[in-house]
């Protein structure tokens, strides 16, 4: 269906963000916390189903020329540039809508992001670095949004993983289209054509692992940490975390995927079981059982 498509429902597994505050906080352990989060979840989700919807008008030059996103409903033709941006508009509306019912501080986030996406898709993705950074906020923004939506407080180390996770994972993205156009580089948007070569790129996602890895550790190790767990049992959940990290970037350089982070993640079985692994440790620790 071309409106479900054009909506991205693949890419709402970025928007399960919003539950990281209501796992880390305790609250998954009250039933009114779930409802607000699933709430949150699927504002956020259709706000976000609305930039999608504005960016695919915006990039349909760039989408006719890609091997998979031409098959877009706008750049397909299936949908018109108008009906999308007049869908956009509907969806961005019940998303905010859906938050404002929840509490004003995340229908102001919701609106935050979309001012700060709508820039992004207009003029901000063109300038090279500053995309991706920010890809990263976007990103970041979906668990504070969480936060708010249930009224917890989300510990900074919690924001600064968030962040940084997703700073790499936008770092890869531009990489690996750069690797497809090659030296086409008209097939790509502008902030490509002046970006330096794939070594800089490299050196760029390999710090941010690394970072990102450390900043987990400390999170771990924090006072504050320690005081709300109860323990430093949350350090076990460290090598799922290292192992996750490391066999996405593996598989990234032995594919050639990473193009649209999402896929990557989902599609490889040794992640999903670390996603998995490391979510059944953080509860149980969470929940005393270790």
């Amino acid at each position: 269906m071309p409106i479900l498509q054009l909506m991205r429902p693949s890419q709402w597994v970025k928007n399960s963000l919003v539950f990281a505050a209501l796992i880390f906080s305790g609250a998954y352990l009250y039933p009114e916390d779930w409802i607000v989060a699933l709430l949150a979840f699927a504002g956020f989700s259709l706000t976000a189903s609305g930039i999608y919807a504005v960016n695919d008008v915006l990039d349909v030059k760039y989408d006719r020329l890609h091997p998979v996103k031409r098959n877009r409903p706008v750049a397909s033709g299936r949908i018109s540039p108008l009906g999308a941006i007049l869908i956009a508009v509907v969806l961005i509306a019940a998303g905010i809508g859906i938050s404002l019912w929840i509490n004003t501080a995340a229908a102001i986030i919701a609106a935050a992001y979309v001012v700060l996406m709508l820039l992004y898709s207009v003029w901000l993705k063109h300038v090279m670095l500053l995309d991706v950074l920010i890809i990263a906020i976007g990103l970041t923004m979906r668990a504070v949004y969480g936060a708010e939506a249930i009224e917890v407080s989300i510990s900074h180390w919690l924001v600064i993983c968030a962040f940084l996770i997703s700073l790499m994972l936008a770092l890869v993205k531009r990489r690996q289209e750069l690797v497809r156009i090659g030296e086409e580089l008209d097939k790509g948007r502008r902030s490509l054509r002046s970006a330096p070569p794939l070594t800089a790129w490299d050196q760029w996602i390999n710090s941010i692992a690394g970072i990102t890895i450390l900043a987990y550790i400390l999170y771990t190790v924090d006072e504050r940490t320690l005081a709300h767990v109860g323990s430093s049992h949350l350090l076990y959940t460290t090598p799922f975390v290292i192992y996750g990290i490391f066999r996405y970037l593996g598989q990234v350089q032995r594919t050639q995927t990473g193009e649209d982070p999402t896929d990557a993640l989902l599609q490889d079985t040794g992640i999903r079981i670390a996603v998995i692994g490391w979510l059944v440790m953080v509860l149980l620790v969470l929940g005393g059982t270790i």
